[in-house]
Formats: structure tokens, C-alpha cells, sequence
């Protein structure tokens, strides 16, 4: 009877054994297995991280280099594009993404955000994005009004009205109103400078540089914004 107890306690304490070291080889088996399947799942997000992050940070770099601007009046508007023409007659679309392109209107030195609704046919425009041939991906579109930018020599002087007509090199005739906003600027033919001038100073025969918005009055003067006066002595020396 002593020795089946004896029997019985050493059967149990042998199977409690095998037991641990089962749970524990399982244990040891397992184990690694999940770590490695937690890891590589890990290494694969990161790596899927890593590839966006590249691909994000190439289009952006891409996207910089080709960022370039074109200017025309607008000769139709629709949902998602503007059809543009420039002074040379070449025509680009201009599309839209409506989460991406702004809008602005360029007023003096100012410009402030507005709506494509509130762009309009034949508005000058000015867009910047990426161009490819004659299509461009809008980031910005700018309202403004086109400038001219001409020279000359002065063949009339209205001393009363503070007017001045310039004959263009191409035969074109500029009336120009000298208004009290006009910045007017003289070459001293001794010394080179520039300096701040009147119109006092403007003589017919003169060169003449200057600055002036598209669209003339109803009367034909255009407003002159900026002169740059070139005496005709210097041409004389």
C-alpha cells in the first residue's frame, strides 16, 4: 500500500513536470514567431512610409522646378478650366482643381483672395503651375490689369493739360496723361543719375521711357504711371 503511494506521488510529480517543460518548449516556439510576424509587419509600415514620404517629397521637388507663369486675357471660362490668349496669339488652357488653385486680385501694390466666379471673360490674368505644352496646371491665378511698357521720343507737349504724345520706334502714337500719382524721373546727362523730375522738364524732342496701364481712357489718353526722361542732348555728346 506504502509503495503504490510512493508510486502514484512520483507518477504525478513526473507529469507535472512534462507538463512545465511542454508549456514551456511551446512557449520558446511560439514566441519567436509572433515577434518575428509584429516585426516584419512593422518593417513593411515603415517601409510604405518611407516610399510615400519619397515619392511625396519628388513631386513636390518636380513640381518646384516646373512651377512657371503665363499671362493672357481670358476668352472662355468653364467649370474646371479657363482658356487663355496671349499677346503673341497663342492660346493655353488653364485647368482647375478646386481643392488646390487660389484666386487673387492684384489692386496697386495689394492683392487679395477672391472666387473664381468672380472672374470674368477678357479679365488679364496671370497664372502660375506647372505648364506642359500648352496646357497649365493652376496653383494661383492672379486678376490684374495688363501694363505697357514702351519707348520713345516726345513729339507734343500740352503744358495745360499735363499731356504728351510719343511716337514709338514702331510708329505707334502714345497720348500719356502725366497724373499727380505719375512717378517722373530724369537721366542727368553730366553725372548719369537718375533723379526725381516734373513735367516742367519734359521738352519735345526728348527720349521718353514709360509705364502705363492698357487701357486707355474714352478720350485715347493712356495713364501713365511711371517716365523715364532721356534729354536729347545726350544723344549729342
Amino acid at each position: 500500500m506504502k509503495s503504490k503511494l510512493i508510486y502514484s506521488l512520483v507518477l504525478a510529480i513526473v507529469l507535472g513536470i512534462a507538463g512545465f517543460i511542454g508549456q514551456a518548449v511551446l512557449a520558446q516556439t511560439a514566441s519567436p514567431s509572433a515577434e518575428v510576424s509584429v516585426s516584419s509587419a512593422s518593417a513593411d509600415k515603415k517601409a510604405v512610409e518611407d516610399l510615400k514620404e519619397k515619392v511625396a517629397n519628388k513631386v513636390a521637388e518636380i513640381r518646384k522646378k516646373d512651377i512657371r507663369a503665363v499671362a493672357g486675357k481670358a476668352i472662355s471660362i468653364s467649370s474646371n478650366s479657363i482658356k487663355i490668349k496671349k499677346d503673341n496669339e497663342s492660346e493655353y488652357e488653364i485647368k482647375i482643381d478646386e481643392a488646390l488653385t487660389k484666386y487673387f486680385k492684384i489692386s496697386g501694390d495689394t492683392q487679395k483672395e477672391i472666387k473664381k466666379d468672380d472672374i470674368e471673360k477678357n479679365d488679364y490674368i496671370i497664372v502660375s503651375g506647372v505648364i506642359t505644352d500648352k496646357t497649365v496646371t493652376a496653383n494661383s491665378i492672379f486678376v490684374d490689369q495688363p501694363y505697357i511698357v514702351e519707348n520713345g521720343k516726345i513729339t507734343e507737349v500740352d503744358k495745360e493739360n499735363y499731356n504728351i504724345t510719343v511716337l514709338t520706334a514702331d510708329k505707334s502714337n502714345y497720348k500719356l496723361s502725366i497724373e499727380d500719382t505719375t512717378k517722373q524721373q530724369i537721366v542727368d546727362i553730366k553725372t548719369l543719375n537718375v533723379n526725381k523730375s516734373g513735367f516742367s522738364k519734359i521738352i519735345v524732342g526728348d527720349s521718353v521711357h514709360f509705364v502705363t496701364k492698357s487701357s486707355p481712357s474714352e478720350d485715347g489718353f493712356y495713364k501713365a504711371d511711371k517716365i523715364l526722361i532721356v534729354p536729347q542732348e545726350y544723344f549729342m555728346k
